[in-house]
């Protein structure tokens, strides 16, 4: 391991196979007196399966899936992770590309996956939906159905559904609910002319401290560039950049440690002692616009760059499993300090 500034990133490569571990993410009990606990499923619900949930959000009829874990039971709270799909993909796509239902990696957590209006998210150009209300939405109603631990509430997502993630993790209130945040391949659109990818920078107003940030790109994204760049007329960052504007954003400084996650693969991890590795990045030079996989999914048999060497997911579930928020909102409303 050494200390390397995040700037090499488009030339450093690993050198060593380290396969992160296949987790399940702990439910341990919550500061939180979860309102859905003690309630029977809604009919045509059980353990173990997916349902179409619809639901009003800014007037609109919307809707996502819920996945519930096979170990789902109304007295446990339950960790609860978004997943949000890309650009002209829909939630039926994201399910079956993150894996993150399948029992092999998560056996604990209920998976929402959201619908975007036209398969799109807030904060691509052009897009005026309000989906950051709709995560709220979304929030509110599962909190008040399902037994869930509001303190381990955590999202992810692909390309424009990572951008959404970036906004999650910036807004106030939202940055406030969830827990962390790990885009794979994110869309962070910025509304900015001319376009400077090494230097624009990105409205962001967390309501806490310490927002723990993992993130997942390629050097052959020919999508959503990993040195960034002018598309759809607005301004795409570097992803070295972005990564870095987060660090300095929880107070950690521009120096990171690096290791090696695969052959293709490295991590570089900012922050030091109760705070290492809060903002982390994951780097593999050889894959494009996919959600790494070592096992063949929808993104890399299209794109036709094949498998990865590591897998994104349990790296995620493990990052997720990490960070919880202290002192949650209670059924009684009161409100505590909310920390790492």
């Amino acid at each position: 391991m050494m200390l390397l500034s995040l700037f090499f990133l488009f030339t450093l490569t690993a050198a060593a196979s380290v396969i992160p571990p296949k987790v399940s993410p702990a439910s341990p009990a919550s500061s939180a007196s979860p309102a859905g606990c003690r309630k029977s499923l809604p009919k045509g619900q059980s353990a173990g399966k997916v349902s179409s949930i619809n639901i009003t959000s800014s007037g609109e009829r919307r809707t996502f899936l819920l996945s519930l874990p096979p170990k789902y039971h109304p007295d446990t709270p339950a960790p609860v992770i978004l997943s949000y799909h890309g650009n002209s993909r829909d939630a039926e796509y994201q399910l079956g590309l993150d894996r993150l239902t399948s029992p092999e990696f998560n056996s604990a957590a209920v998976v929402i996956y959201p619908q975007g209006i036209d398969e799109k998210w807030q904060g691509m150009p052009g897009v005026a939906t309000d989906d950051v209300r709709f995560t709220s939405d979304i929030l509110d109603l599962v909190q008040d159905q399902y037994c869930i631990d509001s303190a381990r509430i955590s999202a992810t997502g692909k390309s424009a559904g990572g951008g959404l993630c970036n906004l999650l993790a910036c807004d106030p209130e939202l940055s406030s609910r969830i827990a962390a945040f790990a885009p794979v391949s994110g869309a962070f659109y910025i509304d900015s002319q001319p376009c400077r990818p090494e230097s624009v920078q990105f409205p962001c107003r967390p309501g806490r401290k310490d927002v723990p940030f993992l993130e997942f790109h390629g050097g052959k994204d020919d999508t959503i560039a990993y040195q960034g760049g002018a598309r759809r007329d607005e301004c795409l960052p570097s992803i070295p950049h972005f990564v870095r504007q987060w660090a300095t954003r929880d107070d950690l400084g521009t120096q990171n440690t690096t290791t090696a996650v695969s052959r293709d693969a490295v991590a570089y991890e900012f922050g030091q002692g109760e705070k290492a590795g809060l903002v982390k990045h994951v780097f593999d030079s050889v894959i494009g616009h996919d959600w790494p996989s070592t096992a063949p999914n929808q993104d890399n048999q299209r794109e036709g760059h094949g498998v990865a060497s590591y897998d994104a997911t349990p790296m995620i579930l493990d990052f997720f499993a990490k960070h919880a928020l202290r002192n949650v909102r209670t059924c009684s409303g009161a409100l505590g300090a909310i920390a790492r």
